[in-house]
């Protein structure tokens, strides 16, 4: 975890593009914040998605609801409204990058995996979670550890995304459920809970939009940090709290299913955060199955 955070630290002070030198975010059209920028992050996607579905790789259900929800924002972009679209495509691009960096860097051995993306990628290389856990480890690994970085990172590079595009988005996400696609081709018991009508989706996406919630908040601390060793202490948190909600997700999903026990909170910015974890879980667990085991907290 020390040479991780001390890595990323190092990446936010310095700013310098070679990290992603390779990826969609420097490429003129993507650059300049053009749409066909997200043609180009669709077939990249797609591009890295097919071997993992014709091998049924469990990575392949993270992969495959990031490549339905990029194509749902292209096909709704022009109605949603963003205040300023450029940004959101410009996002867009480097979002993808920062999870074809971890996929990559894990599947090439390196030490540079982020915690949380390690957890994620080993429990779908191990099948150690149900279809559902895969895709909430996914889902929380680039939210709640990818996007405070990627915000900043944007804002650094002077194009920075408003809190009310960062919320206009959660539209498109509203619009996002491939539970039957993926009960299909990866684990049919992922599906199991969802039922007509979109009580259960708005349950799934709360919790989805609570991560988001978190991730901004912890950009604007990135954002305002005074010193380097304000902004340091930010990334540790960050690190922090996207590895815990993925060890805790992991432990809740796990085959078979345990119960989860969280030690109690010291601190009030540590039971934000893990209150932040325990709603994520309850939620996520009752948007993916009948029955659920119990969550208790220590005392």
């Amino acid at each position: 975890m020390k040479n991780l955070v001390l890595g990323s630290i190092a990446v936010l002070f310095s700013m310098q593009s070679s990290a992603f030198a390779a990826g969609l975010a420097s490429i003129p059209v993507c650059t300049e914040g053009r749409p066909e920028c997200l043609d180009l992050v669709i077939q990249e996607m797609e591009q890295r998605y097919q071997p993992l579905e014709a091998q049924r790789d469990r990575d392949g259900i993270f992969a495959l609801s990031y490549l339905r929800t990029t194509e749902t924002l292209k096909n709704l972009f022009p109605s949603v409204g963003f205040d300023n679209p450029t940004s959101i495509i410009k996002e867009d691009a480097l979002f993808a990058d920062y999870y074809f960096r971890a996929y990559d860097d894990y599947h090439s051995g390196s030490s540079d995996v982020p915690p949380a993306w390690k957890i994620a990628f080993d429990a779908a290389k191990n099948q150690t979670v149900s279809g559902g856990g895969n895709l909430a480890l996914g889902t929380s690994a680039h939210i709640l550890r990818d996007l405070p970085f990627v915000l900043y990172e944007l804002n650094q590079k002077g194009t920075p995304i408003s809190y009310s595009d960062h919320n206009l988005f959660n539209q498109v996400l509203l619009n996002v459920n491939i539970l039957e696609e993926l009960a299909l081709l990866y684990d049919p018991t992922i599906d199991d809970a969802d039922v007509p009508g979109t009580e259960d989706d708005l349950q799934r996406f709360q919790v989805v939009a609570l991560w988001r919630e978190l991730a901004f908040r912890n950009y604007e601390k990135l954002r305002d940090a005074k010193t380097d060793s304000e902004r340091a202490l930010v990334v540790a948190e960050i690190e922090g709290l996207s590895a815990a909600t993925a060890t805790t997700l992991f432990e809740a999903f796990k085959n078979p299913p345990q119960s989860v026990t969280v030690p109690e909170p010291k601190t009030a910015p540590v039971l934000l955060a893990l209150g932040g974890v325990l709603v994520s879980i309850t939620g996520l667990k009752n948007g993916f199955k009948k029955r659920t085991p119990t969550l208790s907290v220590e005392k």
